[in-house]
């Protein structure tokens, strides 16, 4: 089905979800290592808290242990600063479609797509026909497109890019850690303040819309309702469960394969940490149950600073790079895991092999990471790589390369200007289906 036949009731679910406040709960416990602080998973108590004035603005203490509902004008001014980017790979356009939809409307999308040619041009084409219908801001762009690498090695970040042995054509390396890279050097250029990312493959609109919102409201509470001032936020989501059919029956699994055990690993380590960073010591923390957090957002002042991996490590290993260089950043990290509501449905047709490789790149994210003691190795676990942070960058040579090779990637609703600013498109420009920056 076209995304412009769905448009009235697109139009209507806008109209009421832009009604909507979030209420989560407030957990007391939270354990820091120098500045950066992890807090114990809060959870989602109402996605509706009713109409809420302007008074969750944190200017009183809140108390612990209680509930906190946010309103709608505080989560809308996140969302209109928040890019959400979705790395894809030849996902079916059905379900691509349910991800789109589900992202609040003033939110950019972006879409880094690793798909075979020809459905990378049916993601565009999709994609643009979806802008034009709904009248929002996206771009699109491939991950192995070799203007796309050019412009990074241009740009500083060579790190990034291999070589075609036999045609010595340049593209960005595979993984969905590097087509995060991608989005949030996007998101930068394109001002955005917030950086969020959802995976493709996310069977139910309303859990996406579910993980924007609690994106919101934890960069809201970070900002604004803890004891820092001005900090880097970083939000990550624990799903409520992961169904998965067994003997017939549809059974709600509370944590995934992979994450129970890197979380188990991840919480030895940070276990570790306290107990050497504190003189008094500290027992054992299970703090940690998103090591694994697909679906996270942060600042993007943070994401331009903080290490990337490739591939699946890419999550946990950002955990450990908090705590290894910014633990005496000028900056504190508030770090909030959020549990939502709606079930995860997503794509379980990868095979046991997919899990062996999340397994294995979080764990090895541990392994190798010269926080962790001798005790908590062991001999097998392959390294990771681990790219430069993007703020290394010459980011006004990275948009004059993209810029000088047209086509190379399609913005909707969206563009970049010389001097560096954003414009967004009026409205009657969107009947130009294609911005194509020439």
């Amino acid at each position: 089905m076209k995304p412009a036949a769905l448009l009235p009731l697109a139009l209507l679910f806008h109209a009421y979800s832009r009604c909507n406040s979030t209420r989560q709960g407030v957990n007391s416990g939270s354990a820091r290592i120098g500045n950066v602080e992890v807090h114990k998973t809060s959870k989602v108590i109402e996605l509706d808290a009713g109409h809420i004035g302007e008074t969750s603005d944190c200017s009183e203490p809140i108390d612990k242990d209680s509930t906190f509902a946010i309103s709608q004008d505080f989560l809308h001014d996140i969302e209109k600063d928040l890019a959400i980017v979705i790395p894809c790979m030849d996902e079916d356009l059905s379900v691509l479609d349910g991800v789109l939809e589900g992202v609040p409307h003033d939110s950019l999308i972006i879409i880094i797509s690793n798909s075979a040619e020809a459905n990378f041009q049916e993601e565009c084409q999709f994609l643009e026909e979806y802008c034009n219908s709904t009248q929002r801001a996206a771009i699109v762009v491939h991950q192995q497109n070799p203007r796309l690498a050019w412009a990074f090695e241009n740009a500083g970040m060579s790190a990034l890019v291999e070589h075609d042995a036999d045609t010595h054509t340049p593209h960005v390396r595979h993984g969905k850690g590097e087509a995060m890279m991608i989005g949030t050097t996007l998101a930068h250029l394109s001002n955005k303040s917030f950086v969020g990312f959802i995976d493709a493959d996310n069977f139910v609109a309303g859990s996406v819309l579910e993980y924007c919102k609690a994106y919101a409201a934890g960069i809201h509470y970070a900002r604004h309702c803890t004891d820092s001032d001005d900090p880097y936020a970083m939000i990550r989501i624990k799903w409520n469960s992961k169904p998965k059919v067994r003997d017939n029956e549809l059974v709600f699994e509370k944590s995934g394969r992979s994450s129970r055990v890197v979380n188990h690993w991840m919480n030895r380590l940070f276990s570790y940490l306290i107990s050497t960073a504190h003189s008094d010591g500290a027992g054992r923390q299970d703090i940690i149950q998103t090591a694994n957090a697909g679906e996270h957002a942060m600042s993007t002042a943070l994401a331009l600073r903080i290490l990337f991996t490739s591939g699946y490590a890419v999550e946990p290993y950002q955990l450990i790079a908090l705590w290894s260089y910014f633990n005496t950043s000028s900056h504190t990290v508030q770090v909030l895991q959020i549990e939502t509501r709606n079930p995860h449905f997503h794509d379980c047709s990868k095979g046991d092999g997919n899990i062996q490789r999340m397994q294995a790149g979080g764990l090895g994210t541990i392994y190798h990471s010269e926080l962790t003691p001798p005790g908590l190795r062991d001999g097998w676990l392959a390294g990771v790589t681990v790219y430069p942070p993007l703020s290394d960058m010459d980011f006004d040579v990275f948009r004059k390369s993209v810029k000088g090779g047209g086509g190379t990637m399609k913005m909707f609703g969206i563009e970049w200007a010389e001097d560096g600013k954003v414009k967004a498109k009026a409205k009657e420009d969107f009947e130009r289906l294609w911005i194509v920056m020439e």
